[in-house]
């Protein structure tokens, strides 16, 4: 089962990713989305079958949904390893 990630865990990696890359964020619920992707659940089942799979799935949706104002190829990279090592602690 994949663990979820709240909005806030999210926005503490966009806060200091921001402050280390002097962006800022564009869209806070495009944040929100994206970190709903790894625990996204439908009829109770997980719509990730792993954590690899949900951090991967999380890159994707910082690719696509852009929640800050530039860099989001290198954040969704973060965020995504950031994810997967907590996921697996």
């Amino acid at each position: 089962m994949t663990r979820a990630l709240s909005p806030e865990q999210l926005l503490a990696i966009a806060d200091e990713f921001c402050a280390a890359y002097k962006v800022r964020i564009r869209s806070f619920p495009a944040l929100a989305a994206c970190a709903a992707v790894p625990g996204a659940r439908i009829h109770g089942v997980p719509v990730c079958g792993s954590e690899r799979e949900a951090g991967l799935s999380l890159y994707d949706a910082i690719l696509h949904l852009k929640p800050l104002t530039s860099h989001n190829t290198d954040f969704a990279a973060i965020a995504r390893d950031v994810y997967l090592r907590w996921a697996d602690g």
